[in-house]
C-alpha cells in the first residue's frame, strides 16, 4: 500500500514539473482603465475577433494569459499606444508604461523593442512606383535586399550583443524574411495593372520566392494573410487572365453583376492545401464584409464556406456581418424614407454652379461614395449629428462621387442608412472640379470629407465629421 502511495505521490509530482504555464503580458500604467490585447484565431489574424480587454488586478496591473503552443504575433493597444509583441509559450512580456511613451522590459525587451523599431511603408502607389521601370529579377531583389540586409544586421548585431536570444532572434528573423518575400511578390504582382503580361522571369521570381517561404509555416508572421492574398487571390487571378480562362474586361462585368468575389473564393477554396485555403478562405470572407458593401454574393460564400469547411472556428466570427447583409438586403426592397431628395440637375459640372441654388440655407456637407468604408462607418453618428444640425438650422446636402454604373447602389445604401437630406450623384466632371478646387489633398480626392456652406458661400471645406460631434459644436456656435 505504501508503495502504491509513493508510485502515485511521484506521478503527481511530474505531472505538475509538466504543466504548461501561459504566455503572459503584465503591463504597468497610470491613468488607464484598460489594455486591450489582439492575438490569433487559431494562427492568424481575423480581422479584430480575438481582441481581449484587460482591466487592472488589485496591484494596478493589467496581465493578459494565453495558452500557446507555438509564437504568435500580437498586438497590445495601451491608450493611444499600439506595440506589436511575439508572444512566446511560458513567456512573460512587461511592458511600462507608466510614462509619456511605453518600455519593454524583462528578458524579450531588446527583441520585442526591436521589432517596434521596425519602420516599414505600406504597398502604396506612391511605393509601388519605386519599383515601376524594374523589368527584372536582379533589379527587383537588389532593392529589396538593401532594406533586408539592413534590419537582418541590426538583429545581428543585437543577437551578437547577446541581447536577444538565439529562439527569439529566429522568430524575429521569420519576421524580416515574411515580410519581404511578401514584398516581393506585391511589386511582381503589381506589374499585371500596367502591362497586359508579366515577364516570365518575374514569374520565376515569384515561385522562387513563394516556395523558399511558404504559407504552410508553424508561425504564422505578421505579414501572413497579405502574403497569402497576393498568393491565392491576386496571382491566381493573373494566372486565370494569362491563360485566357478570363479577360480584364470581363472582371469588370463580374464586379458590376457581382460575380467577382464568388470567382476569388473559388480561387481561394481550390488551393492544394485544405489547412491555408480554409484560413485564407475565413480572412478573404471577413476582409469583404468588413466593408459594408453588402454584397449579396458574400452569403452564398458564407454558405458554401460552412460546407466546404464544417469544422471551422472561423465560422461563428463570420455570422454576424453575413446577418447585417441579409437585413441590409431586406430593408432596401422597401420604399425611400420620406425625407430623402435628389437635386435635380445631375449634369450639374461644379460644386460653384450648385451653390447659387443653395442659398437661403445652411448646409452640412457630405461627400461620400458606397466603396467607401470610412464614409459608411460615420453614419452611425448620424442620429446625435442630425439632432444637432436640426437645432442650429441646417439642412444636409450628400454629394456621392459614385460612377453612374453604381447608380443602383448608391440608392439603396440611401435607403438602408437613412440618408435624410439633399442627394446629388457627382458627374465626372464635378467630381473633377471639386478634386481640382475644394480637395483637401493635392492631386485627388480623399473621402469622406465635410464641408459647411451658409446662403450659398462655403464657409469650410474641412469640417469635423459626425463622429466629431463637440468640435462641429464649438464650430457652428461660435
Amino acid at each position: 500500500m505504501k508503495k502504491l502511495l509513493c508510485v502515485c505521490l511521484i506521478c503527481m509530482i511530474i505531472s505538475c514539473e509538466k504543466e504548461i504555464q501561459p504566455a503572459k503580458i503584465n503591463v504597468s500604467a497610470m491613468d488607464t482603465e484598460f489594455m486591450i490585447v489582439r492575438s490569433p484565431i487559431d494562427d492568424i489574424i481575423l480581422w479584430n475577433n480575438r481582441a481581449d480587454t484587460i482591466y487592472a488586478n488589485e496591484a494596478n496591473e493589467f496581465v493578459f494569459e494565453k495558452h500557446i503552443e507555438q509564437p504568435e504575433f500580437v498586438t497590445v493597444i495601451i491608450g493611444k499606444e499600439r506595440l506589436k509583441s511575439i508572444l512566446v509559450p511560458e513567456k512573460t512580456i512587461k511592458i511600462n508604461a507608466t510614462g509619456k511613451t511605453p518600455i519593454f522590459t524583462g528578458e524579450t525587451k531588446a527583441g520585442q523593442q526591436f521589432l517596434n523599431d521596425l519602420k516599414r511603408t505600406y504597398f502604396t502607389v506612391t511605393e509601388a512606383n519605386k519599383y515601376r521601370n524594374d523589368s527584372t529579377s536582379v533589379q527587383i531583389t537588389t532593392k529589396i535586399n538593401v532594406l533586408k540586409k539592413t534590419e537582418l544586421d541590426s538583429l545581428q548585431a543585437l543577437q551578437e550583443a547577446k541581447k536577444i536570444d538565439a529562439d527569439f532572434a529566429k522568430i524575429l528573423q521569420k519576421e524580416i524574411e515574411y515580410f519581404y518575400a511578401q514584398r516581393t511578390a506585391e511589386v511582381i504582382s503589381s506589374k499585371q495593372y500596367s502591362q497586359e503580361f508579366i515577364p516570365k522571369e518575374l514569374m520565376t521570381l515569384f515561385e522562387e520566392t513563394t516556395a523558399k517561404y511558404p504559407l504552410k509555416t508553424e508561425y504564422k508572421p505578421a505579414s501572413w494573410n497579405m502574403y497569402a492574398e497576393i498568393i491565392l487571390q491576386e496571382k491566381a487571378m493573373y494566372d486565370e487572365m494569362a491563360s485566357g480562362t478570363i479577360s480584364k474586361d470581363s472582371i469588370q462585368q463580374y464586379y458590376l453583376q457581382d460575380k467577382l468575389h464568388p470567382l476569388y473564393y473559388k480561387l481561394i477554396s481550390d488551393y492544394e492545401d485544405a489547412e491555408i485555403a480554409e484560413k485564407a478562405a475565413a480572412n478573404f470572407i471577413i476582409n469583404k464584409t468588413k466593408q459594408n458593401k453588402f454584397e449579396k454574393s458574400l452569403i452564398g460564400i458564407y454558405e458554401q464556406f460552412q460546407k466546404d469547411f464544417p469544422k471551422s472556428v472561423y465560422t461563428k466570427y463570420l455570422t454576424a456581418d453575413i446577418e447585417k447583409i441579409k437585413a441590409y438586403h431586406v430593408k432596401i426592397s422597401g420604399t425611400m424614407p420620406a425625407n430623402v431628395h435628389f437635386y435635380e440637375n445631375e449634369t450639374i459640372a461644379s460644386l460653384s454652379e450648385m451653390l447659387p441654388d443653395l442659398k437661403g440655407e445652411k448646409y452640412y456637407v457630405d461627400v461620400w461614395a458606397t466603396w467607401c468604408g470610412p464614409c459608411k462607418a460615420e453614419f452611425k453618428y448620424n442620429e446625435p449629428l442630425n439632432a444637432f444640425l436640426k437645432e442650429k438650422g441646417y439642412k444636409k446636402l450628400y454629394i456621392s462621387l459614385d460612377r453612374e454604373a453604381q447608380r443602383k447602389k448608391w440608392k439603396q445604401d440611401i435607403k438602408y442608412f437613412d440618408l435624410n437630406g439633399l442627394h446629388l450623384l457627382a458627374s465626372q466632371e464635378f467630381f473633377a472640379d471639386f478634386e481640382k478646387k475644394h480637395s483637401l489633398q493635392d492631386g485627388y480626392v480623399s473621402i469622406p470629407q465635410y464641408l459647411i456652406i451658409d446662403d450659398g458661400t462655403i464657409v469650410t471645406n474641412n469640417a469635423p465629421r459626425p463622429s466629431e460631434l463637440e468640435k462641429l459644436k464649438a464650430l457652428l456656435n461660435k
